[in-house]
């Protein structure tokens, strides 16, 4: 089986990524109903029994819900985060106190995590949730098949020491949450407008697009073939503001990069790689 990506939703209604490596199969977040879970991995030829693990960010709803908890229970789906998130999660959900019981909450704070064809480290990245918000650097099989993808979909601002798990990689799915004019204009709260602009809030398309800028400057020559824009608002941005907020890299690379908008209600399309 080849290596890919299959984004199943993204947005604040919930989030959720397959990635395929071999004959492994792991979710990043499970912010979905089973039954949409069922259909949107259907399209990637998979099935819920396919599942081996979900990696989770953190702890908002939209990345993982009660529904998660029950299916990864009752299919003995292990879901891995940090430590702090477990803990924070097992208080709020019955559930995921049982999946703590189970030995199926397990931490990911340290070294590489390694799940069949698949190898996992994590990051931390700026986001106001309770416990900790993760980055996913995966590896995606071995030898002279490996491919390489990072994943950050909810965070403020990009640091150095972030930026650097993104390099060299063929595949970046990023968040481009909102337009800055759009945002500014959406008749929100003030103090809300404040949070998602500020540094543990939301990238905006310019961020994004000026991260994406230095992911490709600073990895080898044409190495990044696929950039996924991730998370974007349902009220302050749209794919085509995100997409012309990166049309200036995509120009000057448009033989080697392949630049989408991920969304809320359709799942894919796959990033093969």
């Amino acid at each position: 089986m080849s290596a890919f990506l299959y984004p199943l939703a993204s947005g604040s209604l919930g989030n959720s990524l397959l990635v395929s490596a071999g004959r492994t199969r792991v979710l990043v977040d499970m912010g979905i109903s089973r039954r949409r879970l069922r259909a949107d991995l259907a399209g990637a030829g998979a099935a819920p029994e396919d599942i081996r693990a979900v990696l989770l960010t953190h702890t908002h709803s939209d990345h993982f819900s009660a529904s998660a908890a029950a299916f990864c229970l009752a299919r003995r789906v292990p879901v891995y985060s940090a430590a702090e998130n477990l803990a924070y999660l097992a208080q709020c959900m019955p559930d995921f106190a049982d999946l703590v019981r189970a030995g199926l909450a397990r931490p990911i704070d340290g070294g590489p995590l390694v799940l069949g064809d698949l190898a996992v480290e994590a990051f931390p990245v700026p986001h106001d949730s309770a416990g900790a918000c993760l980055g996913f650097r995966l590896v995606l099989g071995s030898g002279r098949t490996r491919r390489t993808a990072a994943v950050a979909t909810d965070l403020g601002h990009v640091p150095a020491a972030s930026l650097r798990h993104f390099l060299d990689c063929d595949a970046v799915v990023l968040e481009s949450n909102h337009d800055p004019r759009m945002l500014r204009e959406s008749g929100r709260p003030p103090d809300l407008i404040e949070r998602i602009a500020g540094p543990h809030g939301h990238l905006s398309n310019s961020d994004c697009a000026e991260a994406v800028a230095g992911i490709v400057g600073r990895s080898r020559p044409a190495r990044l073939r696929h950039v996924v824009l991730a998370h974007l608002s349902r009220d302050c941005n749209t794919p085509r503001l995100a997409l012309a907020a990166q049309a200036a890299l995509a120009r000057r690379h448009c033989d080697a990069l392949r630049i989408f908008a991920a969304g809320q209600y359709e799942a894919g399309p796959a990033v093969d790689l």
